[in-house]
């Protein structure tokens, strides 16, 4: 299987890491970087490519971002037309009612598929499931420590923030994904898997200065009964917006586009 990794910070390095002991089958065949830039670190026999229009010669099988709202607006049409599967880590893009009916069209057009990363959370599994039942209520809270929130449009309340945690912002899911790109992309996730909505979904983002990991806490209730998840996840060093699982994540996708028994 040949793929092509949009971004290659703390996330994709990751990825590129755990495929290389897991999936030797899968071979990386290019990195996607803003021109002018180039990874820290080299993958052997990866091109570095920063236009779009690259895909159509690679060809690749699959297309696996890990950057940016932007970067998925950028390289999404590209990657439904020239691969069979496009999977985005960066879900706050697809709160963008007017670009997610785009991808949606694009994809049934082309007969790929965009696949959305359940990200640093769990449960998406079973939200999935009962959203044909229907969810009256979803609630997602996301609790991370003061530095995660760092440039973002509340950094100016952290300074103040000393011993107990602080709500730094409560509405629907579709605004904390605009407002908070990097942070709040699994609150998309959680939101439309489940089929309540971006604009029924509710969400709280908290900053906790007593907390090391980041934390979410999900709910959800309907005629199914009720589902409720607790994460607590360890931030990359260098990225304290995300973490672990959400490489993980990605790792599990690819693996299952792969033959074989999957779970």
């Amino acid at each position: 299987m040949r793929i092509v990794l949009v971004g290659f910070g703390a996330i994709n390095r990751r990825v590129a890491d755990v495929l290389g002991r897991v999936a030797p089958d899968v071979k990386i065949v290019a990195i996607a970087m803003p021109p002018g830039r180039e990874p820290a670190t080299a993958v052997p026999g990866a091109r570095l490519i920063s236009a779009p229009e690259s895909l159509r010669d690679i060809g690749p099988d699959m297309v696996v971002e890990a950057a940016s709202r932007e970067a998925v607006s950028m390289w999404g049409e590209a990657a439904l037309m020239h691969s069979r599967t496009f999977i985005v880590s960066s879900a706050s893009a697809l709160a963008d009612e007017g670009f997610f009916d785009r991808m949606h069209r694009l994809a049934i057009s082309n007969g790929s598929r965009l696949v959305v990363s359940s990200g640093a959370v769990a449960g998406i599994d079973g939200l999935a499931a009962v959203a044909h039942a229907g969810v009256d209520m979803l609630h997602h809270e996301i609790i991370k420590p003061p530095a995660a929130w760092r440039g973002t449009p509340v950094e100016g309340l952290l300074d103040g923030i000393v011993g107990a945690p602080v709500s730094l912002f409560a509405g629907t899911a579709r605004q904390a994904g605009n407002a908070f790109p990097a942070n709040a992309n699994v609150a998309v996730v959680t939101a439309t898997s489940s089929g309540i909505g971006l604009d029924a979904a509710r969400v709280e983002l908290v900053a906790d200065p007593s907390v090391t990991e980041n934390r979410h806490r999900i709910r959800a209730s309907g005629v199914f009964g009720t589902i409720s998840v607790e994460v607590h996840n360890k931030p990359f060093r260098d990225n304290p917006k995300s973490s672990e699982l959400a490489a993980l994540a990605l790792v599990r996708l690819i693996q299952a586009q792969m033959p074989g028994v999957r779970f």
